[in-house]
């Protein structure tokens, strides 16, 4: 079972972008996908929605995965690889987790060997201004534990802020993808999905 956690702050789009992203992952590869979801407020929400879309859910509502929920995490982890025997787990922490801290959580895992575990990372480009003003570090520090970045809402924003964007992103990650996408629009969707799936 590989995993893929999708981090970004509140607003950024995870669920939306998982919603339209999961179709598309399972057609090209037809692995069975399960999921995690973790995030305060909307989460009964989400999780009903997602089920209407036939992915397994698995909620933890009380708290932030990384940290309170470590070892309820890894037994969640556990159940979902031993009950729905899945392909592939998206997990989609609170919009305030430290996927570094999910990666660290998940050296203590003992049950089945995992595949690989990628980190995506969503950065708002609507907000981006606001967040590199008020939440630099923690955004800068989400952004040291991507595999890629996907610049979200990109249809919204003109070229330059997606060009400010993307050297602000390059100057802390380096030469891994950065990718503007749209879940409106669709802008990109196959681009981050065949990356993500190697196709």
């Amino acid at each position: 079972m590989d995993m893929i956690i999708i981090a970004g702050f509140l607003g950024s789009g995870k669920t939306t972008l998982i919603l339209n992203t999961v179709g598309q992952i399972t057609e090209r590869t037809g692995n069975k996908v399960a999921m995690i979801v973790n995030d305060f407020g909307n989460i009964g929400i989400d999780g009903k929605v997602m089920e209407k879309y036939g992915l397994k859910v698995q909620e933890l509502p009380r708290g932030c995965i990384c940290c309170t929920l470590g070892p309820s995490f890894l037994d969640t982890v556990r159940t979902i690889h031993d009950k729905f025997q899945p392909d592939l787990v998206i997990v989609e922490p609170s919009g305030i987790a430290d996927p570094d801290a999910i990666l660290a959580t998940m050296g203590h895992y003992q049950g089945r060997p995992l595949g690989k575990i990628t980190t995506v990372i969503l950065l708002d480009a609507v907000r981006f201004p606001l967040l590199v003003q008020a939440m630099k570090i923690p955004m800068t520090k989400q952004l040291h534990a991507a595999d890629m970045v996907l610049l979200t809402k990109s249809d919204e924003v003109d070229e330059s802020r997606l060009r400010d964007m993307e050297a602000f992103v390059k100057g802390v990650i380096g030469d891994k993808p950065v990718i503007p996408v749209s879940s409106t629009s669709g802008h990109n969707l196959d681009v981050f999905v065949g990356r993500l799936v190697g196709a």
